[in-house]
């Protein structure tokens, strides 16, 4: 009878674990991968980032000009 208490208490700390896993996966976040919107153009000269949406002819950092 013993081995059976036993058993029966494996068996629900066993299902207690598995609802408790379940639940937290069911409802962890899910996040998807974005795009962050800002499109960049290098400079040939130094390789800086520079807005695409902007007119700027020169680079900000080594004095290139973009065109």
């Amino acid at each position: 009878m013993q081995e059976n208490d036993k058993q029966n208490s494996k068996e629900e700390k066993k299902n207690l674990l598995d609802d408790i896993l379940a639940n937290a996966l069911s409802s962890t976040k899910k996040y998807k991968k974005t795009n962050a919107g800002l499109e960049t153009k290098k400079c040939k000269s130094c390789g800086a980032a520079r807005p695409e949406d902007t007119d700027l002819k020169y680079c900000d950092f080594c004095g290139d000009q973009f065109y």
